[in-house]
């Protein structure tokens, strides 16, 4: 009889899934799953804080479509994970966290670090258990696995007790899954609502497509697309925290109540504009979510369509290209006015003002990258105008998601550099965006992973800077301001290439010798502090 831990379960588990590289940081109740790791073959990245970990995981999910797995230890890791939880849950990424717990056989004891990490993960993710032994770990694994792919994608928790993982049982005695184990179940929607909304997008003049998050990625992606261009009609992805004022989408959204037949792939939440009239007008709606439950939230909707995006989005694809669909002006006439709106701060990314005007810092950037180079967008106001200057579609975008935290962007750039290590890489984030997660520089240091950060540095938190000078006055700013820090000299520290530029003369080169340094490299710049294109939409 041979017999083996839970850990080395796991860890065989994982490597029957396919599993990515596994973000961490180390602690005493998830050391077996390393060393059983060891022996599986399983590649360890390891950051400096577990928040950083989870958003490495999340970047994982968004980019290659398959799970990314933060593995953390019990209590504090486990809850400095959560915002990266929830992070992925809002942007529909595939994500596990696995967390090692307190010892199952001390529950209710006060044992060290016990909470109810199942309860805490709960309301952040799609599903959360807590594993109870050691023979139950390869099913539930495979559960896990394949709860964060079906339906909307998303995070999975999974809580691992320590004695659980140390746990022996007959090798013998427990089966690994089968393959199909870990695949997601395609859900059509029903054939008569395919038809019906078929009918209802070719009566259209004015047809509109909104896609949550995961709705433009991979396979759902691929069909999404090729539904535009059956139909002739207009397409954005509804992904950001400023939701239809994503200064990405310059400005068109207020030509959306214009449509008289919207198609909305996710939720009728606060980035949709919660469908109101005001945002979306009298259109018809046809609405494509998982479950029945969450159609017509918040209006009413003509067609619902019960079912997974891809699959949904495929039959939409076949009914439609049973028809002939009539040329339509509307798509060009969006696409002109996106044009006009990004005309209206044609002048900021030519001014030579100092200090430099962050529209200007952003486009010197985009004019240094290719098409399908990975960026990484953080929040803040910098990051707005970054956003404006990249816009939608051009470049492999990650940003900070509809939970409109800030922090992200270093940690995903990490994830983006080793999921693409062929591609450039840039991650944008303001000056007070860099004291969450500035040391996962060290992190690229260790693993070679040759990113760009770019900090607009105006020594500030601009965003709540400049809404108390509005609401309360120019003398009752509270905890917005901060030092015009030099934090290429931190980055410098840890091992980057790094440099400090305070005149636009100075950006390209400097950005031309980050790319070619062959290392880590940051980039401070010194810029005015300017409200972001939102602010006015």
């Amino acid at each position: 009889m041979a017999n083996v831990n839970g850990a080395i379960l796991v860890a065989r588990a994982l490597e029957q899934a396919g599993v990515g590289p596994i973000f961490t940081l180390s602690g005493n109740q998830i050391l077996p799953v390393y060393d059983a790791g060891l022996d599986t073959g399983l590649r360890f990245i390891d950051g400096r804080h577990e928040t950083a970990v989870a958003h490495m995981a999340d970047a994982w999910g968004r980019l290659t479509g398959r799970p990314g797995v933060c593995l953390v230890t019990a209590g504090p890791g486990h809850t400095n994970a959560l915002t990266g939880l929830l992070t992925a849950q809002l942007a529909e990424s595939p994500m596990l966290l696995l967390s090692g717990g307190s010892s199952l056989g001390q529950d209710g004891m006060g044992g060290f670090q016990e909470i109810d990490q199942v309860a805490a993960a709960r309301p952040l993710c799609k599903a959360s258990w807590r594993a109870t032994s050691a023979a139950e770990l390869p099913a539930l694994m495979a559960r896990a696995w394949r709860t964060a792919l079906d339906g909307t994608p998303g995070p999975v928790h999974l809580t691992l007790p320590v004695d659980v993982l140390q746990q022996t049982v007959d090798d013998a005695t427990v089966p690994m899954p089968q393959d199909g184990a870990w695949l997601p179940l395609p859900a059509p929607a029903a054939d008569d609502g395919i038809t019906q909304a078929v009918a209802l997008l070719a009566d259209a003049s004015r047809p509109l497509v909104l896609g949550s998050p995961s709705a433009w990625r991979g396979e759902a992606g691929v069909q999404l697309r090729a539904l535009l261009d059956t139909i002739n009609a207009p397409g954005f992805a509804i992904e950001s925290p400023r939701g239809l004022t994503d200064p990405g989408l310059h400005g068109v959204s207020a030509q959306f109540p214009r449509a008289d037949v919207v198609l909305l792939l996710g939720p009728q939440d606060f980035a949709a504009g919660f469908t109101s009239e005001r945002a979306l007008g009298t259109a018809r709606f046809i609405q494509v979510m998982p479950t029945a439950a969450q159609l017509g939230k918040n209006r009413a909707v003509a067609v619902g369509l019960v079912g997974d995006a891809a699959t949904v989005l495929e039959q939409l694809v076949t009914a439609a290209r049973t028809r002939t669909w009539a040329a339509s002006g509307w798509r060009a006439e969006l696409e002109a006015a996106q044009h006009e709106g990004l005309q209206r701060f044609a002048d900021a990314e030519r001014a030579d003002t100092v200090p430099i005007h962050p529209l200007r810092l952003a486009t010197a950037v985009r004019d240094l990258l290719d098409d399908g180079d990975s960026v990484a967008v953080d929040g803040g106001e910098f990051s707005q105008w970054a956003r404006w200057a990249l816009g939608a579609g051009r470049f492999t975008t990650l940003l900070n998601g509809k939970l409109g935290g800030i922090g992200p962007a270093i940690p995903f750039a990490i994830a983006a550099k080793v999921a693409r290590p062929a591609r450039r890489c840039v991650a944008f984030l303001g000056d007070g965006t860099f004291g969450f997660h500035g040391l996962e520089l060290d992190t690229a240091v260790r693993f070679n992973l040759p990113l760009v950060v770019v900090v607009g540095n105006d020594a500030g938190w601009a965003a709540e800077r400049h809404r108390q000078r509005q609401l309360y006055g120019p003398d009752r700013v509270v905890a917005s301001d901060l030092l015009p820090t030099r934090y290429d000299r931190v980055a410098e520290a840890l091992g980057c290439h790094a440099e400090h530029v305070e005149h636009p003369e100075q950006l390209r080169p400097a950005l031309e010798r980050a790319f070619t340094s062959g290392k880590p490299a940051c980039i401070n710049v010194a810029i005015a502090s300017v409200q972001s294109p939102s602010a006015t939409q």
